[in-house]
């Protein structure tokens, strides 16, 4: 089937979108303006919020594997992904809403409130995650519409970006439980249609006594899954804009609501070129996309750091030119993954969608964790003293040095794991239709 043809129909894509644009909001708020919430609203003390946000993300990242080895387990009358997908349509919202709920009560009871609450919205983002990415290799037996399933969904993370930019300033007119829900209300809406909509047409021989020890064989056997995560791993460690964005607002620009100014220009870019993606990826490839754009990320953040942010316009464009350079290698981790997949199938005879996009969870999740955490140890070291009125200067230069430079290792380390991956399009191709062929789905 030439490029530009669809097994899909245009609403079944939307709604694959939808769903991404839920998630993708519910998962943004809190990676967003959790840590300030605690430590500005609620009142816990820095150190133990840096604590328990690794202890429970990295808990979390830890079960994303198995959740991944479950799904490749489990084959259900109505689907092997889509009953994953309407459990959660209706609890993750939810527990979205539980996390920012600040309880009358003591500073012990308050921590272990947010322990409780955080690790359940972990853990039922965790059954969101792996079951999506996977449902775009059963809707749709073409890469190219693949790639198509999974620009939606990134573009939807850049949309859900956008509307996170108002959080704040909506706060302002409501309080933090509030405006959650409104959010809620709307992640909701958008995840709704996928359940009825998306249809799981593509059907792959598969090994029903596949036993968990073979799952993660396999798994250790897909070597550029494993050099491509190392890379994602290391730029997810580092992008430290959405974690610093609320504090730096608050701290360099005096008010929490230039927030909204802030992600609303750095990631409107993003909206404007996603839409392209798989044109891009159709000329250039997502590996040499991958180099380009880490390379210019490297050097952005060295102009954006020496130009400083006294003058907000000029800070606010080098910031929308270096978020469109650092989100795009972000973009593409889903379409890696689906490649990654197909080299899997060929090497192994086996396919384990679950256990491959279970890996890319993992990564996020625990790279968000390092990253979580490394902003504020280095806040930490910096001085940073929780609500209060006015930070030192050292402190102020620690915001800014975290913001602005942070994001080069993660990027130097992507352009050298890019120089060892081998994987391109023509190759996925091949890998493709010889894994048909010997399944007998051509």
């Amino acid at each position: 089937m030439e490029k530009g043809k669809f097994q899909t129909s245009r609403f079944e894509r939307l709604s694959y979108g939808g769903f991404f644009l839920g998630q993708n909001i519910i998962y943004v708020i809190p990676f967003q303006f959790l840590a300030y919430f605690y430590l500005e609203y609620v009142g816990l003390k820095l150190e133990d919020v840096t604590f328990m946000l690794l202890i429970a993300k990295v808990w979390d990242a830890v079960n994303d594997p198995i959740m991944g080895a479950i799904v490749d387990k489990c084959n259900f009358k109505k689907g092997k992904y889509l009953p994953w997908l309407k459990v959660v349509t209706y609890l993750l919202p939810l527990s979205l809403v539980l996390m920012f709920i600040n309880p009358d009560t003591s500073y012990t009871i308050k921590l272990f409130y947010a322990y409780a609450t955080y690790i359940l919205f972990d853990m039922i983002y965790t059954i969101s995650d792996s079951p999506l990415f996977s449902l775009s290799t059963v809707m749709s037996s073409l890469p190219y519409e693949r790639d198509i399933l999974m620009s939606y969904g990134r573009f939807a993370a850049a949309v859900a970006a956008i509307l996170s930019a108002v959080f704040m300033s909506i706060k302002e007119k409501a309080d933090w439980t509030l405006t959650v829900v409104i959010y809620y209300f709307v992640a909701f809406l958008f995840m709704f249609p996928l359940q009825f909509k998306a249809k799981e047409r593509v059907e792959y021989s598969r090994n029903k006594d596949i036993t968990f020890r073979e799952i993660f064989k396999y798994l250790f056997k897909n070597k550029y899954l494993l050099i491509y995560y190392l890379g994602y791993m290391a730029i997810g460690s580092t992008n430290s804009l959405q974690i610093m964005a609320a504090i730096f607002a608050n701290s360099n620009l005096g008010s929490d609501t230039m927030v909204t100014v802030i992600m609303g220009v750095s990631i409107l870019p993003i909206i404007i070129i996603a839409p392209f993606l798989p044109k891009l990826i159709n000329k250039f490839g997502k590996k040499k996309i991958t180099v380009f754009c880490s390379v210019a990320t490297i050097i952005m953040c060295v102009i954006q750091y020496a130009a400083g942010y006294d003058n907000l316009i000029v800070f606010l464009i080098l910031s929308a030119i270096r978020v469109v350079f650092m989100q795009t290698p972000l973009m593409l981790y889903g379409m890696f993954t689906a490649d990654c997949i197909e080299y899997g199938a060929y090497i192994n005879g086996e396919r384990t969608e679950g256990i491959a996009f279970s890996l890319q969870t993992f990564i996020t999740k625990l790279s968000a964790a390092v990253c979580q955490t490394l902003c504020l140890a280095l806040l930490s070291v910096f001085g940073y003293a929780e609500q209060a009125a006015t930070q030192s200067a050292k402190s102020l230069h620690g915001i800014w040095i975290i913001l602005s430079l942070m994001p080069i290792a993660g990027y130097a380390i992507m352009i050298i794991i890019m120089g060892i991956y081998k994987l391109d399009e023509k190759k996925v191709e091949e890998m493709l239709e010889h894994n048909k062929r010997r399944d007998g789905n051509v």
